[in-house]
């Protein structure tokens, strides 16, 4: 499930140019609108499509020789491999801005193919990229404070907490009821700690977010209501996980065969 809300926000960035465009023409009709909005929504699927073959391409014949020459030059010197990996990102972050679909989907792109090597080149790449990925979460966790406005939340307290709780709860719901349909009756009784797990907005709606403000799509009033939105849930989050898993962890245990 957390897989695919990559994907998806990798589809929803790819989508987000043809919004932009579509608010910018002048549009006379519905009709002409309409046939606007599909040419737009045709060229977005075209650009999936030639980045999808492109990804085969790679797949098949270039990653492969590409990470057993890195794997064979990098003997005692992990710098050429995280080089040659951080090379290799770019390039998918390149061509998939270059055909207007997005750079966060390239770069999803790129981790998809080195991890379809296999599970030793994952651990490789892994074990030398870690500590970049840490310092660049903690970066990125770090900056969420900083769009944050105290003096907003306080002003908006009540709407946010309606907000929060709304969408918590429903996220909640929403899983248990998928859970509760998709698993095996005797794996049934797990549905609510990972709905619990589930339940908070998820981090990405900060990139959703900021991506949609800079291309003006949503106005800042909005933005500053996801950005709150999303901390409070991600704040709300582990308390729900410590309630749910006091309740329900016990529970699993004793079911669980020994």
């Amino acid at each position: 499930m957390l897989v695919m809300q990559d994907v998806q926000l990798g589809l929803f960035i790819a989508v987000m140019p043809t919004l932009i465009q579509a608010q910018s023409g002048d549009l006379d009709s519905l009709l002409f609108g309409g046939l606007r909005v599909l040419k737009l929504l045709a060229q977005v699927l075209v650009s999936l499509a030639a980045v999808l073959l492109l990804c085969l391409v790679l797949r098949s014949f270039i990653i492969g020789p590409y990470y057993k020459k890195l794997h064979t030059e990098s003997k005692g010197n992990k710098e050429i491999l995280v080089l040659g990996m951080a090379a290799f990102v770019f390039f998918m972050l390149t061509v998939t801005e270059f055909l207007d679909v997005s750079m966060e989907l390239g770069c999803f792109l790129a981790g998809a193919l080195l991890s379809s090597q296999g599970h030793m080149v994952t651990a490789e790449v892994m074990g030398c990229i870690e500590p970049i990925r840490d310092f660049l979460a903690i970066i990125f966790f770090a900056s969420i404070g900083l769009h944050v406005f105290p003096t907003f939340v306080l002003y908006e307290l009540t709407i946010l907490l309606v907000l929060t709780l709304t969408l918590v709860i429903m996220k909640f719901l929403m899983a248990v009821l998928v859970l509760s349909t998709i698993l095996p009756p005797s794996s049934r009784h797990i549905r609510w700690i990972v709905s619990a797990g589930l339940a908070q907005v998820s981090e990405f709606s900060f990139v959703l977010g900021s991506r949609a403000r800079r291309a003006g799509i949503i106005s800042r009033e909005v933005y500053l209501l996801v950005l709150s939105v999303t901390t409070l849930s991600l704040l709300l989050a582990p308390l729900l996980w410590r309630v749910t898993t006091h309740k329900w962890a016990p529970r699993i245990e004793r079911k669980m065969p020994t």
